[in-house]
């Protein structure tokens, strides 16, 4: 909805800088404070649609106060405090733009001090998953493939560690299945949002692979015409195992909620996205399990490891889609020091099997690709089976590379 020179501020033309907003020598717009709570207005070149969703990014660096972006005159859409480096979006739903507004106002507190750039607006009427039919990829399992656990950056996501560009034709479906809400990603329990990190499966602002597995999909699903939605399903300290959080129909009793916890959230996200109207279609799965379930014993014996998982993709193919899908092993790295018996390699030899090309007789599964992590993300050390934010999204392009060459 801006000009590329609009949204870096080489042209000004379209700001009313209103006294206390200027772009300064670095070529940022910064808030002066010489008019407090006075807001930047970026005239946009035509008015907005009534009905239609929205979506505002920007490149924010606050350092006290703090900032609402929304669309103004005539009207208010509604917009958030934007108070640290990784809230720098506002997403306005279709229901919320009731207005022909002719601009976009940058609301600073009477305390703000910080600068914005790279101002860029979406309609995102041709891409929301409420009126246009998508393809939908399921990214689920234990923490890896959730927003739960990375970081070498303290609590914080800053935009410096996105590697994956916003993309207005990437969407997902948050989880929360303990909260139902997190206002700091503006997330809601099943309502599709903007796809951008960190993408809440659960109540945390770290990295998760979801937009990078989405990133290496996005151009398949438009050369189909059809945007996507990732189901963001993963949820930590699942397994097959202990509480059988995936097992379907388990009632095992464990230090969680009841078995089947995560296979009955599939079944109600997959109605969640049925009910959104659109003729939506599961494509693809992504999948982390293993860490959780560790034990002192052979993987492939009878009702241990390697049957619940070959149980589990049937029961999926069964009842969600029938469709290719990817597992992420656990790493090379982990091997529980206080228990380094090899179980971590036996489980990862084992995991392996399972992929098409094995040429095991008994274990590989056909449309099925298991990718191993690249070492070198580890987290922490060999006690502990997570990854950095690089990491994350490293094995994120991984898997969605794998289930790309399924996929074609």
């Amino acid at each position: 909805m801006f000009t590329a020179a609009q949204s870096a501020f080489t042209d000004t033309a379209h700001i009313d800088f209103r006294s206390n907003w200027e772009v300064d020598g670095s070529g940022r717009l910064s808030c002066t404070g010489g008019n407090a709570g006075q807001a930047a207005r970026l005239s946009l070149d035509a008015a907005l649609t009534p009905g239609r969703a929205h979506f505002i990014l920007a490149d924010h660096q606050p350092s006290a106060g703090s900032l609402r972006a929304r669309f103004a005159s005539p009207g208010i859409t509604n917009s958030r405090q934007l108070t640290a480096t990784y809230m720098d979006f506002e997403y306005i739903t279709a229901a919320e733009v009731a207005d022909a507004a002719t601009r976009l106002d940058l609301q600073p507190s009477s305390d703000y001090a910080g600068t914005v750039d790279n101002v860029v607006a979406y309609d995102l009427s041709t891409v929301d998953p409420n009126v246009v039919a998508c393809d939908v990829i399921i990214v689920g399992g234990d923490s890896n493939s959730a927003n739960a656990t990375s970081e070498r950056f303290g609590d914080e996501i800053p935009m410096s560690a996105r590697e994956t560009p916003f993309d207005p034709r990437i969407w997902y479906l948050p989880c929360l299945r303990a909260s139902g809400t997190y206002p700091t990603t503006d997330s809601t329990r099943h309502i599709p949002q903007p796809c951008i990190e960190p993408v809440a499966a659960v109540e945390a602002r770290r990295m998760s692979p979801v937009h990078a597995v989405a990133g290496e999909l996005v151009g398949w699903s438009a050369a189909r015409g059809r945007p996507l939605l990732m189901m963001a399903l993963g949820d930590p300290g699942s397994g097959l195992s202990n509480t059988e959080d995936w097992v379907k129909g388990s009632t095992v009793v464990g230090n969680q909620p009841t078995g089947a916890r995560m296979y009955d959230e599939m079944l109600a996200m997959k109605a969640a996205v049925e009910a959104l109207g659109p003729a939506h279609e599961i494509v693809g799965a992504v999948w982390s399990m293993g860490a959780n379930d560790l034990y002192g014993g052979d993987y492939t014996i009878p009702g241990q490891w390697m049957e619940k998982m070959s149980q589990f993709v049937a029961n999926v193919r069964a009842d969600v889609a029938d469709v290719p899908m990817v597992l992420w092993s656990i790493g090379q790295h982990y091997e529980p020091t206080d228990e380094n018996d090899g179980r971590g390699a036996a489980m990862l030899a084992a995991q392996q099997l399972l992929d098409q090309n094995s040429g095991d007789a008994t274990w590989s599964l056909e449309r099925f690709r298991v990718v191993v992590p690249e070492t070198g993300n580890e987290l922490n050390d060999a006690d502990d089976p997570h990854y950095d934010a690089h990491g994350m999204q490293q094995n994120g392009r991984d898997a969605g590379q794998a289930l790309l060459s399924l996929l074609a």
